[in-house]
C-alpha cells in the first residue's frame, strides 16, 4: 500500500483513499448497494416470517 506519507510524525489521521476520488465514489456506491440489499433481505425474511404464522 503506497502512501505519500514520508514521516509518520505528527500525523493525527491516515486515509487511504483521500486523494482518490473515483475509490472514494465506488466505496460509497458499494456500501449503499451493501445496505439495500441487506435491507431487502431483511424485509423478505420478515414477510415470510409472518406469512407462516398466518
Amino acid at each position: 500500500m503506497g502512501s505519500s506519507i514520508t514521516t509518520w510524525e505528527n500525523v493525527s489521521a491516515y486515509f487511504t483513499f483521500a486523494d482518490n476520488p473515483f475509490a472514494l465514489v465506488l466505496f460509497a456506491i458499494g456500501t449503499a448497494a451493501i445496505i439495500v440489499g441487506l435491507i431487502i433481505s431483511i424485509i423478505r425474511h420478515e414477510n415470510a416470517a409472518f406469512e407462516k404464522i398466518k
